[in-house]
C-alpha cells in the first residue's frame, strides 16, 4: 500500500520527527498553551492565516514577526512573557516560557476547535447533540504497540468528524509519539485539513495513551487510516462514518 502515500507528504512527516520540536495544539480561546523557546532558535507557531494582531507581553526580548500563515517568535532572552493573538472574533492565549527540561517547541501547528468539540460528552452545551458510535478496533502496528480506535463522534450543525484512539505500549521501553504518523486516505489523497493529535509526546513501557484523528469535512462513509511505524504502512479501513 505504499502506492496510497505521496512521497512529499511522508517527507514533510518524516523531517518534523527528525528535529523533534513539532506538536499540535488545540484552543478554542479560553486556555492559554505554553510555548517553550530556546535562546537562538526561532519557534514558528502556524496559525494557517495572517493574524489581525500579535500582543506580545514584553516586546524587548522578544522579536516578532507576522507571517502569511502564523507567527514566527526570536527569544533575546531567558524571560517568559504572555503572547495573544487577536483575528476577527477569535483569540489565541499563549505564555512563552524557556525550555527547561523539555524540547524547544521549533514548529507548532495551532488549530482552532469550537469549545463545544472539545469538551467531554457530558459537559457539552445542551444545545448541542453529540452522537457516539463505539467501535473498539485493535490495529497492531507493531509486535508489542496496539492502536486502538475507541469510537467516533459528530455533533449536530458540524461536518466535523472526530475519531478518539487509545495507544497501548506493551514493549519494555518508552515510545515517542512523534515516531508513529497515521493519515486519513479516501483513494490516493489525503483528506485535506486533517489533524492527528497525541495526549503526550510518549508513552512509558506498559501505559495506554489516547489520541484523537479530527476530520473537518468528512464527506465520505469510509477512508483509509494508515499508520506509519518503523518504515512500515499498516493500512486499515474505517467504515460505517456518522453522517
Amino acid at each position: 500500500m505504499l502506492t496510497l502515500i505521496s512521497v512529499a507528504l511522508w517527507s514533510m512527516i518524516a523531517n518534523a520527527g527528525q528535529f523533534g520540536g513539532k506538536r499540535t495544539i488545540l484552543t478554542a480561546g479560553e486556555t492559554v498553551h505554553a510555548i517553550h523557546f530556546g535562546l537562538g532558535q526561532s519557534t514558528i507557531l502556524y496559525l494557517g492565516f495572517k493574524p489581525d494582531t500579535v500582543i506580545c507581553g514584553n516586546k524587548n526580548y522578544f522579536n516578532i514577526e507576522k507571517l502569511r500563515e502564523g507567527v514566527t517568535i526570536q527569544p533575546l532572552a531567558n524571560f517568559p512573557t504572555n503572547l495573544s493573538i487577536l483575528d476577527k472574533e477569535r483569540r489565541y492565549l499563549f505564555y512563552l516560557t524557556p525550555a527547561k527540561g523539555t524540547a524547544v517547541d521549533s514548529f507548532v501547528d495551532v488549530i482552532w476547535v469550537p469549545e463545544n468539540e472539545m469538551l467531554p460528552i457530558e459537559r457539552q452545551r445542551s444545545s448541542k447533540v453529540t452522537r457516539v458510535q463505539e467501535i473498539g478496533r485493535i490495529i497492531k502496528i507493531g509486535r508489542e504497540l496496539d492502536l486502538v480506535l475507541l469510537r467516533q463522534k459528530s455533533i449536530s450543525g458540524s461536518s466535523r468528524r472526530i475519531f478518539e484512539f487509545e495507544l497501548r505500549n506493551r514493549a519494555r521501553t518508552t515510545l515517542k509519539t512523534i515516531n508513529i504518523a497515521a493519515i486519513a486516505m479516501v483513494g490516493r489523497k489525503a483528506l485535506a485539513s486533517q489533524t492527528f493529535v497525541w495526549e503526550k509526546d510518549e508513552v512509558a513501557s506498559g501505559m495506554k495513551m489516547n489520541s484523537r484523528l479530527i476530520l473537518p469535512k468528512l464527506s465520505h462513509v469510509s477512508f483509509d487510516l494508515v499508520v506509519r511505524f518503523q518504515g512500515k504502512d499498516i493500512v486499515t479501513q474505517i467504515s460505517g462514518v456518522l453522517h
